[in-house]
């Protein structure tokens, strides 16, 4: 296979949100559920979700790559509900996603998202994170940056172990194009304080030192694009949007597509999304990504 279209969406925050019990919501799940009944309960739809989606399969992707925050409060209908989603999209074989910070709302949150969605979180050979699936001509390598937090706290954390993990891998796949998931994204201008990565830093160096060529996440709800040098070349960081984002508190909801071409030895990122909440889904804008030797 010499060409290998990956597609990208984010931070769906499925609805509707399941009534929470009276008991549920003694934690720190009342603030999103509030948050919820106030805004996202009519700022992220469904509606806009599934045209995304219907878009993005017209788009033929040989992979989805899906970067967290599916839920909202970590209830569990909602862990059963994003199960339903995720199959929807396609077999699990064709799907990768990582949890973010609103799949481990509240402690032991995390643990049940992860063994609900594990067809589409397990490696080829093995279980848990970092994960690691090789399709055609790239590496796909997902970390976990879903840790529960206090009330009004969205920060992740990789930690020691999965890093060491990470380069392990990273090292071991040089002859891939090597794409990094991740739900925070690995950069401070981006996000920072109580909604970043709290080991930014080492999982910068991490990606530089093993070479990565391409960084997804989600988290911030809104585009973006940032470089970080490595040995043999640039790493695109790409961040996208909700995937069900009106407009209304964030970026319209949008998705990113990567083609890479060994052939050609060339990556492009297409960016397809809504200009209205009404209006089609279309072309926002192209680019060329930096080949690395990775494209062989």
């Amino acid at each position: 296979m010499t060409r290998y279209r990956l597609a990208h969406l984010s931070d769906p925050h499925l609805a509707p949100l399941p009534r929470p019990s009276p008991q549920a919501l003694m934690s720190k799940r009342i603030f999103g559920y509030l948050n919820w009944v106030k805004n996202r309960n009519t700022a992220l739809g469904r509606t806009i979700l599934d045209r995304l989606v219907a878009d993005m399969k017209s788009r033929a992707p040989d992979h989805i790559a899906v970067t967290g925050d599916l839920v909202n409060i970590a209830l569990d209908e909602e862990f059963d509900n994003a199960a339903d989603w995720l199959a929807s999209l396609g077999d699990p074989a064709d799907v990768t996603m990582v949890p973010g910070n609103h799949d481990a709302y509240v402690p032991g949150a995390a643990k049940k998202a992860t063994a609900r969605w594990a067809p589409f979180i397990d490696g080829d050979v093995t279980r848990g994170f970092p994960l690691c699936r090789r399709r055609g001509p790239i590496v796909l390598i997902g970390v976990s940056t879903a840790v529960a937090t206090p009330p009004l706290i969205a920060s992740g954390r990789v930690g020691p172990v999965q890093l060491s993990s990470l380069a392990a891998l990273l090292d071991r796949h040089d002859d891939a194009y090597k794409v990094v998931m991740i739900h925070h994204p690995p950069d401070a201008s981006l996000a920072s304080g109580s909604r970043g990565l709290t080991d930014d830093q080492a999982v910068r160096d991490v990606l530089a030192a093993g070479c990565a060529d391409l960084v997804l996440h989600g988290h911030t709800h809104k585009p973006s694009l940032r470089y970080l040098e490595t040995a043999r070349g640039r790493a695109a960081i790409v961040g996208v949007p909700s995937a069900s984002s009106d407009g209304s508190h964030h970026p319209l909801a949008s998705y990113a597509l990567i083609d890479i071409d060994s052939r050609q030895n060339t990556v492009r990122l297409t960016r397809r999304g809504l200009e209205s909440a009404d209006g089609p889904f279309k072309t926002l804008s192209t680019e060329d990504l930096a080949p690395t030797p990775a494209v062989v």
